[in-house]
């Protein structure tokens, strides 16, 4: 029912983005390749990971890396790799990473400032660790490792403001949600970009 949720969510905006007036389509056009990349800072709730509250909640850094082509000014596509990098809480471990799809709609404003919204789908790859250390310092003790590994696939959504005409350096303020299976990630992202 999330994913359902989400996805009718991820469709209402990117319809009502795109019934932009067509005097918009009167601006510059703006069609290309891109190519960029940025870092983001995250936010991450896994209930399938408990912790001594039943939810591992971290914030960490991350980095993406993107290619896409902007048909017109108010529709492009783009695809890439993100990198969830490693949380850690105590013995718990969780390293993800991704690549995504996704359409994004802007509506181009003056002075090269275009808001935008982007529905996408994540195929994403988790591993989870718990490392317990038995016995004390002396005559060392011994480290067990359990570890499990998912990968699948989810719908995000995400909401940014683009700066900058093409071709050329352009930069993205973006925020996105991702969901990896039963985990929650919320991230906030800058990211550069060069379109051809």
């Amino acid at each position: 029912m999330k994913k359902f949720t989400t996805c009718v969510s991820g469709l209402a905006l990117v319809g009502g983005l795109a019934s932009v007036p067509t005097t918009v389509l009167a601006q510059n056009e703006e069609i290309g390749p891109y190519l960029g990349g940025g870092v983001g800072y995250f936010r991450l709730n896994d209930e399938d990971f408990p912790d001594s509250d039943e939810e591992l909640k971290d914030n960490r850094w991350s980095w993406r890396g993107q290619v896409g082509v902007q048909f017109n000014p108010i529709f492009s596509i783009e695809g890439g790799y993100t990198d969830f990098g490693e949380v850690e809480d105590g013995a718990l471990e969780l390293d993800g990473d991704g690549t995504f799809a996704a359409a994004l709609v802007h509506i181009p404003l003056a002075n090269g400032i275009a808001p935008y919204g982007k529905i996408g789908q994540l195929w994403w790859d988790v591993e989870r660790r718990l490392t317990t250390t038995s016995g004390g310092l002396i005559g060392g003790g011994q480290t067990t490792v359990a570890r499990s590994t998912e990968d699948g696939n989810d719908t995000f959504y995400g909401v940014g403001i683009r700066f900058g005409e093409g071709p050329g350096l352009q930069m993205r303020v973006e925020y996105d949600r991702f969901a990896l299976d039963d985990a929650d990630v919320d991230m906030a992202s800058v990211n550069l970009q060069y379109r051809f």
